[in-house]
């Protein structure tokens, strides 16, 4: 068993840079573009050692924050949301801690995770039309807030 959040912080922290996302407090990567950020997030259960990776993306010109917080993002979806069920499954009892999995097995599947679904897909999403793209793409399983859709319309219209 590993200690604790170390052995997923570490498999966020090695996959983070080389998509040029850059960590805060260990639990949140960011990357900015001129229109949009990007943000990878761990989230810790508030019933036992397991984890959460969501990802998610601000649209700058819908506010001006630096360092939003996930669950503030125009953009959101958990990584394991867009898996095939057996990935999902993996990746979900890797990110337990409570399931006896050796750390060299666990790393692994982490990574692989958050490469393809997480860090990945938001490497795509450096202007609000490619994330609003990245979203359709990965529907239903992400959620687009109301007025970044209004935003799209308007833009459309006008």
């Amino acid at each position: 068993m590993s200690e604790g959040r170390d052995i997923i912080v570490q498999s966020l922290a090695e996959t983070a840079s080389r998509y040029g996302f850059r960590g805060v407090r260990a639990t949140n990567f960011y990357r900015e573009w001129p229109e949009t950020i990007c943000l990878l997030n761990l989230q810790k259960s508030s019933w036992g050692p397991q984890f959460y990776v969501n990802s998610a993306v601000w649209f700058k010109r819908l506010g001006p924050e630096r360092r939003p917080k996930e669950y503030n993002c125009h953009v959101r979806w958990r990584v394991d949301s867009q898996m095939e069920d057996n990935q999902s499954k993996a990746f979900t009892q890797a990110l337990n801690l409570e399931y006896p999995l050796p750390d060299d097995h666990r790393l692994p599947l982490i990574k692989g995770g958050i490469e393809t679904y997480g860090f990945g897909l938001l490497a795509r999403c450096e202007n609000e039309l490619t994330s609003l793209q990245v979203a359709d793409e990965c529907e239903p399983h992400v959620m687009v807030a109301l007025k970044a859709r209004l935003q799209e319309k308007a833009d459309c219209n006008g």
